[in-house]
């Protein structure tokens, strides 16, 4: 490293910012899933975009050993959207595993991830839909989708993410992992690149910094700390977007009975 800075601290940095870029530029979805999904680097590997089938509903399944990985990744959420919890079991591997950011734990095994796709469709209701923009595909087995949250047609604002899926390409086509990616909620893009640059002049002129963090890490009365804030800010997020939720459903039904009542108005000058 250029600058004194160990080499694992600057891939992590490097790959930090790369996510905060995509979740806020639409159209690059281009950066390095080196440990499950090989490299994306533009150069390196050929990805075909695909036509998204669930911006009209239209989608129809075929049978699994024909889908391809992008065909595989828009089945998985119009199951979702339909809350067809039995069709999705049939794509889902014994040996699934699930990884969402909003969640510090994962969801292995099928039952596991079975009952996180439960827990998420009955967290939707009947009005809430995931719509797809672009679907990637690299084949033999992964596909990566942009998507975002629609309230009866009307996209709800810092809903945007992109899933990653791997493909099991045995007699029956089944999907065995799920990487999703949410928008950051804060965007603090400036902030960010300002503490990265401080960080990184502070660890090259004290190394040993990173040595003590590491082990202070390890200590049992920090991963204890660590968990209860995780506990509390899980709680706290929760709250908020539950309220976030009630009140974008109470912003819609206003704009509706103003709508109705214009309409009426319209009627009676007529």
């Amino acid at each position: 490293s250029t600058l004194g800075v160990p080499q694992h601290l600057e891939d992590f940095l490097f790959s930090y910012f790369s996510y905060t870029l995509f979740l806020n530029n639409r159209t690059s979805c281009i950066f390095q899933q080196k440990k499950n999904y090989g490299n994306y680097n533009k150069r390196k590997t050929n990805v075909r975009l695909v036509s998204s089938c669930l911006m009209d509903d239209s989608f129809s399944c075929s049978g699994s050993s024909s889908n391809s990985p992008g065909e595989m990744i828009e089945i998985f959420y119009k199951c979702i959207n339909e809350k067809n919890l039995k069709e999705m079991s049939t794509y889902i591997s014994e040996d699934c595993l699930i990884e969402d950011t909003l969640f510090s734990e994962k969801f292995k095994g099928k039952k596991a991830a079975m009952s996180f796709i439960e827990k998420l469709t009955e967290s939707m209701g009947p009005d809430m839909k995931f719509r797809i923009r672009k679907v990637y595909e690299r084949r033999p087995s992964t596909a990566r989708a942009i998507w975002h949250l629609e309230w009866r047609n009307m996209e709800i604002p810092l809903t945007k993410g992109c899933t990653f899926i791997d493909i099991r390409d045995e007699e029956r086509k089944t999907i065995q992992m799920v990487q999703i990616i949410t928008e950051s909620q804060l965007k603090a893009g400036h902030l960010f690149l300002a503490i990265m640059k401080l960080v990184t002049l502070l660890l090259a002129k004290h190394p040993a910094i990173l040595e003590w963090l590491t082990k202070v890490s390890q200590q049992r009365w920090v991963k204890r700390i660590s968990k209860i804030c995780i506990f509390l800010f899980k709680h706290l997020l929760d709250n908020f977007l539950k309220s976030y939720l009630t009140f974008i459903h109470l912003g819609t039904q206003l704009y509706s009975h103003v709508l109705n009542f214009l309409c009426y108005v319209i009627e009676c000058f007529k």
